[in-house]
């Protein structure tokens, strides 16, 4: 189906933010909220609910910030363009932003939201400048949007609401299990910070049989566009290895120059510098790939299991262990040598044991929850593609 189209500028009130001076105290801490594109990166829901900053009457009348009613359509207009809202009260901006405030009975904010959202890659295109790039307010005005009947618009981002928010849900199940394994590694385990069970404590040399580096040295002179994969910090999150954005060596070079630096199934990578500590287990998959400039631990299974090591490293105590050992003048990192020095909590191993035994079961329902959530991802894409084209 063909709509017709209009300018934003026809159918919006595009409206442009300030920031008043940061010098002058009593233009903050008001009951104005303020509203900056950080924020919007911090949303996790269409809605803003609320701001961190505010601002005072006065500081508002300082600068040429306006009110945005409630409904407003908030769209950062630079570092990053594209982010998109809709508030749920009255709120003012900074310079950051190109808001839209819509005009009569033509145009559902909803949908205006869900259109902009799909064309984010369009819009960042669009932004314009030598130091950093930035949507224009005449830009933004001039920018042609489908307009179906205000009640379809509705029924769109109905649909899109309804299927946005069985991801959410699907996100939502899985910190849920992130934070019961949280938990119950804390009751069987205690803080690792105060270590209440009185845990013997030994060297990461003591129970790991292999502490070691992966490349360092000049890394990207080994990629190749095919081959085996090559694990980066990027790819080590919490308890997970996430296969986005790999790298990639020769299968020459992994067997023969980088055999030292392969990783196996149950070693442990750790990020060395940014988020240090972070730790995650190498999977039966990716047995035999290889490591760039991440630490690569392998337990001593005979004292130490890999699940409650890794959870350990990922535990605030073992968070805040990685933090102090960090070394380096210009960038800190966590090195081999504080790793292998590092004091561990060492638990009865029945104990890790039993501990390992319910992770298995949770990354199991985990596993399935993000299989399902890679299935709505999927549906939520097309939906959205043919929302914006009038096939829905």
């Amino acid at each position: 189906m063909s709509w017709p189209t209009a300018r934003i500028g026809d159918v919006c009130k595009v409206v442009s933010g300030a920031t008043p001076k940061t010098t002058n105290p009593s233009y903050w801490d008001g009951d104005v909220p303020w509203v900056t594109p950080k924020d919007l990166s911090e949303l996790n829901s269409k809605v803003l609910l609320d701001t961190p900053r505010k601002i005072t009457k006065a500081g508002l009348n300082s600068c040429s910030a306006r009110m945005l009613p409630a409904e407003s359509v908030l769209f950062s207009s630079r570092a990053p363009i594209g982010l998109v809202a809709i508030n749920a009260f009255p709120v003012c901006t900074n310079q950051g932003f190109k808001s839209m405030v819509p005009r009569g009975d033509r145009i559902f904010s909803g949908y205006l939201f869900w259109w902009l959202t799909v064309h984010r890659d369009h819009l960042q295109n669009l932004g314009r400048g030598a130091t950093f790039k930035e949507v224009s307010k005449q830009i933004v005005e001039e920018i042609e949007i489908p307009l179906p009947p205000l009640a379809e618009q509705k029924r769109i981002a109905a649909i899109l609401d309804a299927a946005d928010a069985l991801r959410a849900k699907r996100r939502e199940s899985l910190a849920e299990l992130d934070t019961l394994l949280q938990s119950t590694f804390l009751d069987l385990f205690g803080d690792p910070v105060t270590n209440p069970m009185g845990w013997s404590l030994q060297n990461g040399a003591d129970v790991c049989s292999r502490i070691t580096v992966g490349i360092v040295v000049k890394p990207a002179s080994y990629y190749v566009k095919t081959g085996v994969p090559a694990l980066r910090s990027l790819n080590v999150r919490p308890n997970n290895i996430e296969m986005n954005d790999l790298v990639f060596v020769s299968s020459a070079d992994n067997a023969g120059r980088l055999a030292k630096t392969r990783v196996w199934s149950g070693d442990i990578l750790l990020v060395r510098s940014g988020q240090p500590g972070t730790a995650a287990i190498v999977p039966e998959k990716l047995d035999g790939v290889n490591a760039i400039d991440i630490l690569i631990a392998t337990p001593d299974r005979s004292v130490i299991n890999p699940a409650y090591l890794c959870h350990y490293f990922n535990s605030p105590g073992g968070k805040r262990m990685a933090l102090g050992a960090q070394r380096g003048q210009i960038q800190k990192h966590l090195n081999v040598g504080a790793l292998k020095v590092a004091p561990i909590p060492l638990p009865p191993l029945d104990l890790q044991h039993h501990f390992a035994t319910i992770v298995e079961s949770i990354e199991r329902q985990k596993t399935r929850l993000r299989a399902h959530l890679a299935e709505l991802d999927t549906l939520f894409a097309s939906l959205q593609s043919r929302a914006c084209n009038g096939q829905l």
